[in-house]
């Protein structure tokens, strides 16, 4: 059986989606490495008797410590919002082939351009 030219671009889309979202988790997963190593950084040569360096490690874990709650709910709300998108997608995909399954001719989005006489 053949496959339908609408079918294999949804699937290439679909394959492209899921890799553009795998590279997105990896360069996520090297900003936060490169972050962290920044942080044990700044642990390894502060001087915590100072007050100003314990000022400067506090205002910094709280800066991160709401960006990263700020950007995980980003993450979660568009990751459900696209998996609604992909689904809806999906089932119109569902339906228009069980409509077209069942009619007796092509189903064509073309004009009808017959002369009819009145």
């Amino acid at each position: 059986m053949t496959e339908q030219p609408w079918n294999t671009a949804r699937l290439k889309a679909l394959d492209r989606i899921d890799r553009s979202e795998r590279r997105f988790v990896l360069v996520v997963i090297l900003l936060a490495a490169v972050e962290i190593l920044f942080l044990w950084g700044f642990i390894q040569l502060a001087e915590f008797s100072n007050r100003i360096h314990v000022l400067i490690f506090w205002s910094t874990v709280s800066t991160y410590t709401v960006l990263v709650i700020c950007l995980a709910m980003l993450w979660g709300h568009i990751s459900q919002n696209t998996r609604l998108v992909l689904k809806a997608i999906d089932l119109s995909t569902k339906m228009v082939l069980s409509k077209t399954a069942h009619a007796p001719e092509v189903v064509r989005n073309e004009p009808d351009l017959r002369i009819t006489s009145d």
